[in-house]
């Protein structure tokens, strides 16, 4: 005989309310659905999400079914006991509540609403036509939603013979093209003083095919077409496009993908509240690299950190500077660095964080990220300065956002044993990608940083820069790791020059006097061998 645990725990959940509550009413029993709800999404085979009262067309239903993309797949309302449920529902339709696959419930009737006609209308009371008006609820994949798995399946199957092309239009500019030949030899001296001494000819190919193919996605998830002409890095590969990429070869190239690129602004379109395009945008930039480098993304984690895991971390920093140090993370003079700010998640989450009236400060002189990927560094450029501008009302361009190899940059002070200063190891010559990311860089550089936070890289093995975040040699790093974790340990040495190692000893030399490093790890870190200290 077939069980039904969630919709027991359901009645239990219903019971107690009513009992304890006094009431039927919507907002003294609705959470007992919505409880019950959420754990049919997450056992969904697509693991589904139910996000409270998010703001959609025609107003705020009381629950959004939302998919690994942040694309919605249902909505839910939950409608009290006293009321007509038949006059409310065709109020709320009414008012432009979608009609798509919505779940009207007062706890004892609930009717499923699918394509504007009801699919179905079942007794709560019968766990077995509940589970069942759930499930095909849940199942239902509504037609922008079945358009938009077609065009992501044409993307992967287009992008190989696109990137084919678009390498060859490259490589025909590289071998014949003056204009290109001096322009991409200029941006890569210029990324080499500015990003690292690594860069080669290859990354900066690999930075300009992805800009290439994104340029429409950001334009049509934000509506934003002054980014790839204002950003100071995106204007540079802009100009280095214009030498080549054209008329005619850039038709035959991005018309491809036209129909995945429309299918991503039809998507955004539907997305009202700027929370969940941020979120959208970061998830369509994994589902992008996955088709664009397959065998890369698993190894380099192109995931964004949980919203959640960043909220904790900040809270908890915000605790120990006030419990240790005397004070927060909004007070004058403790500056904040993100040194590996991937989608900018931490920063974006600062600024709703931060007391209003003290954000524009914190804002404009002392929150700094870098990056040193060019798709995540775009998406953290946009999602910061719309956050901002979301959370104020006006917006104002982010002034400390680097394109830098952080493990690069040695040009900082560090404070001398007398307080003074030691002079820089190195420093970058005027102009480096553009002026502007130069002197940003350069002002960072100069900040007493008080707070080191975010999610750097943890992957052990990799050695290409193209792939996001290298294990290539670091020397200066690697000399104090060699100087301070090896010496004086017993662990074995080959695995102490792993990335995230790297940035925590970068982190620890960059720290003021006195501060926190405040990094998302694992527990291998912690409790492995490779930790051990002697």
């Amino acid at each position: 005989m077939p069980t039904y645990p969630h919709i027991d725990r359901y009645y239990e959940d219903l019971n107690r309310l009513i009992e304890f509550g006094g009431s039927g009413n919507e907002l003294n029993i609705r959470s007992a659905f919505q409880t019950c709800l959420d754990a049919y999404c997450r056992g969904h085979r697509e693991r589904f999400v139910l996000v409270p009262e998010l703001p959609g067309p025609g107003g705020v239903p009381d629950g959004t079914i939302k998919d690994s993309l942040r694309m919605a797949r249902g909505y839910w309302e939950a409608k009290d006991t006293d009321d007509d449920l038949d006059d409310e529902i065709q109020k709320k339709f009414a008012r432009g509540y979608p009609q798509d696959n919505i779940l009207f419930e007062d706890s004892r009737i609930a009717v499923l609403v699918q394509n504007r006609e009801v699919a179905m209308r079942v007794d709560m009371t019968r766990p077995s036509e509940l589970d069942r008006l759930i499930r095909h609820f849940l199942d239902y994949e509504l037609p922008n939603i079945e358009e938009f798995r077609a065009a992501q399946e044409q993307f992967k199957a287009d992008l190989p013979a696109v990137l084919q092309n678009l390498r060859q239009t490259v490589e025909t500019a590289e071998a014949r093209n003056p204009d290109y030949q001096v322009a991409t030899a200029d941006f890569l001296d210029l990324c080499r003083q500015s990003i690292g001494p690594a860069v080669t000819p290859e990354d900066v190919r690999e930075m300009l095919l992805q800009h290439i193919l994104t340029e429409d996605i950001f334009l049509r998830v934000f509506s934003e077409d002054q980014f790839h002409r204002e950003n100071n890095i995106a204007s540079q590969l802009s100009k280095l496009e214009e030498t080549f990429f054209t008329g005619d070869a850039r038709r035959e190239t991005i018309d491809r993908l036209l129909t995945y690129y429309g299918a991503i602004g039809r998507a955004a379109y539907d997305i009202s509240d700027f929370a969940e395009k941020q979120k959208f945008l970061k998830a369509i930039y994994e589902d992008f690299y996955k088709a664009y480098n397959p065998a890369a993304a698993d190894r380099l984690g192109v995931v964004y950190t949980p919203n959640e895991v960043v909220d904790f971390i900040i809270r908890g920093v915000d605790y120990l500077l006030r419990k240790h140090f005397g004070r927060t993370l909004a007070d004058d003079h403790v500056q904040i660095l993100d040194p590996a700010t991937g989608t900018g998640t931490f920063v974006t989450s600062l600024i709703e964080y931060l007391p209003e009236d003290r954000l524009e400060r914190k804002y404009r002189h002392e929150i700094h990220a870098n990056e040193v990927a060019i798709l995540p560094y775009y998406i953290a450029n946009l999602n910061i300065e719309y956050t901002y501008k979301e959370r104020t009302g006006r917006y104002l361009e982010f002034p400390n956002l680097c394109f830098v190899d952080t493990l690069d940059n040695m040009g900082w002070q560090q404070a001398g044993a007398t307080g003074g200063a030691v002079q820089r190891q190195g420093t970058l010559d005027l102009g480096a990608v553009s002026v502007e990311n130069w002197v940003r860089v350069q002002e960072q550089n100069e900040k007493p940083i008080s707070v080191i936070i975010g999610n750097p890289p943890y992957n052990d093995s990799q050695t290409n820069w193209n792939e996001f975040n290298p294990n290539r040699p670091y020397p200066e790093i690697d000399r104090r790791i060699r100087e301070t974790y090896i010496s004086r340990s017993n662990a074995q040495k080959t695995h102490q020059y792993d990335m995230y190692k790297r940035f925590l000893r970068w982190a620890s030399d960059r720290l003021d006097d006195d501060g926190i490093i405040a990094f998302v790890t694992n527990r291998a870190y912690l409790r492995s061998s490779t930790g051990r200290w002697v």
